[in-house]
């Protein structure tokens, strides 16, 4: 009795392990046949709290985890537009005191991933926490609009910001006036996505776990937490019919190096930062502009005629084709890609070029430095003292500061030292006024032009430039008070080409980055914030 009882044991156990590699089999045949596509391009991921995140390469990994009120998308003329997204549509009203109330209806269908409908009050709980202070989020002026916002960063008190629910549907929000850039911008921004407050609760470290909900077409699903994140198909989702890939790895890497050597190693179907002799697939925009900064607190660039001739001996056409992967010579100081007077005007665009970014008219430009020069007491360079040009380093900052300080050499005969610095020590001496030239990228984190201008209307150690140009600062000042959206716009032109004919800052190029996608796949997009969205990329097929 005893061996029987031993052979069936050994014949269920032979019975269990043959079932048990049957699933293995099958399951490994399930993985090899879905789509599974892999991107190199962020850093380690800590967080995933759409409220904190700073890492702008990052943005992609939340917009296939979250959907906001409404998404960036191509029209058929090949304008971005803000699309419906949770909210299948919204109404504006302007109201007699001068606030414009939104209300956004809310798809019936939107659910989260463990298949909870997406609320109103899911939003007002997002947005009213952004705003708090207490949440001390870097992001917290993507809500600037919303009337009550400077009550809530007074008092403390979230629950004065201009958002309400009514009922599951309606999401009501009250700016305190109109904005040009509140639904393309705001709206569609990774910042103000949606939260369940029972969930952020319920855990501490809601933000760091496999179980973080989402609204979006994924949901993860392993987290290697120094290795990658790998998304899956969020079954909830309202658009899950949609082709593209089951599974999303984003692999991590340090250093940009480390992009391209998982894409080389064949980890990566995608990798931001290809070394400059493999020619990219293409170029992210990216709103941002490196400029020179002139310490005025200097002997040297106090001068007005010193500041104009270093200007105008900048070729920004070749200083940009020197930091490669699509920069663009900058023609002023707001990049393209940012909303002006309404919706439909990008702001660039209406205010025309303001610095001279023509290879052509280069030679006579650098015959007029001379003369500025002159002016401002030095003839032909001689008793101009070496000048050092800091910069944060980084392979597109050096080149930009080599090639400037070549053509500043070669045209003015002086002679230039410089140095890259690590973002704090820059920052540091930028702040203390302890250098003479700097060169630096400024971008936006809220899609608002004001934001290049800020820094130079600012007093103090906060104004790079350490000198108060006042009737830009008036014009900055009335600016961010005005409530017509034209006028707001109108406004900030006129700083911008006054700060501009004042040589206070030297725009060089309007920043890109370029990127390889593994050939065979196709459907890649992007929007004018340089976010990628990998949601529609299939495999290219080709018929026999």
């Amino acid at each position: 009795m005893q061996h029987i009882r031993r052979l069936i044991c050994f014949l269920l156990g032979a019975l269990m392990l043959v079932s048990a590699l049957s699933g293995c089999t099958e399951e490994t045949a399930e993985t090899e046949e879905r789509f599974v596509l892999e991107a190199a391009l962020c850093g380690r991921i800590a967080s995933l709290d759409p409220a904190m995140n700073t890492d702008s390469n990052a943005e992609s990994v939340f917009y296939a985890l979250y959907e906001n009120l409404l998404r960036l998308e191509e029209d058929a003329e090949g304008n971005v537009t803000a699309a419906p997204g949770i909210a299948k549509e919204y109404k504006a009203t302007e109201k007699g005191d001068g606030t414009v109330e939104y209300v956004f209806t809310l798809r019936s269908s939107a659910r989260w991933s463990d298949g909870t409908r997406v609320r109103a009050r899911d939003f007002v709980y997002a947005w009213c926490r952004l705003a708090d202070p207490a949440t001390d989020s870097p992001n917290h002026a993507a809500l600037s609009m919303v009337q009550g916002y400077d009550e809530v960063r007074e008092t403390g008190d979230a629950s004065r910001l201009g958002v309400s629910a009514d009922g599951d549907t309606l999401f009501r929000v009250t700016l305190r006036a109109p904005c040009a850039y509140f639904l393309a911008e705001t709206c569609t921004a990774v910042a103000t996505m949606p939260l369940r407050s029972d969930a952020v609760s319920k855990d501490p470290e809601w933000t760091s776990t496999n179980d973080v909900l989402s609204d979006g077409a994924y949901q993860v699903g392993v987290w290697a937490r120094d290795e990658y994140i790998q998304l899956r198909r969020n079954d909830s989702y309202y658009e899950n019919v949609k082709s593209g890939p089951d599974l999303l790895r984003f692999r991590f890497f340090s250093g940009r190096d480390g992009a391209w050597q998982l894409y080389e190693n064949g980890r990566a179907d995608f990798a931001l930062y290809p070394p400059a002799q493999t020619e990219p697939s293409g170029s992210l925009p990216q709103r941002s502009t490196a400029c020179v900064l002139y310490n005025q607190m200097s002997e040297i660039f106090t001068n007005a005629h010193v500041r104009r001739a270093f200007d105008l001996t900048l070729d920004r056409a070749a200083i940009a084709a020197a930091v490669g992967g699509g920069a663009r010579p900058a023609d002023a100081l707001v990049p393209p890609g940012l909303i002006g007077a309404s919706a439909e005007e990008d702001f660039r665009a209406s205010g025309g070029t303001l610095c001279a970014a023509d290879a052509e008219g280069y030679d006579m430009r650098c015959l007029d430095a001379e003369g500025e020069l002159r002016n401002g007491g030095y003839w032909g360079g001689v008793g101009f003292p070496t000048v050092s040009c800091i910069y944060v380093s980084g392979p597109e900052l050096r080149a930009a500061a080599a090639a400037a300080a070549a053509a500043w050499q070669e045209k003015l005969s002086v002679q230039i030292v410089t140095d890259g610095l690590s973002r704090e020590e820059f920052d540091r001496r930028v702040q203390s006024g302890d250098y003479e030239l700097a060169i630096d990228a400024f971008d936006t984190r809220t899609g608002d032009a004001l934001e290049f201008f800020a820094p130079f209307a600012a007093s103090g150690a906060e104004n790079p430039l350490h000198a108060v140009n006042t009737p830009f600062t008036l014009l900055i000042g009335v600016a961010s008070t005005s409530r017509d959206p034209a006028a707001r716009a109108a406004f900030l032109h006129d700083a911008e080409e006054l700060l501009l004919a004042d040589t206070s800052v030297s725009p060089l190029y309007f920043g890109a980055q370029p990127y390889v996608l593994r050939e065979g796949l196709s459907g890649l997009r992007f929007d004018r914030r340089g976010n990628v969205y990998f949601c529609d990329v299939s495999r290219i097929t080709t018929e026999e």
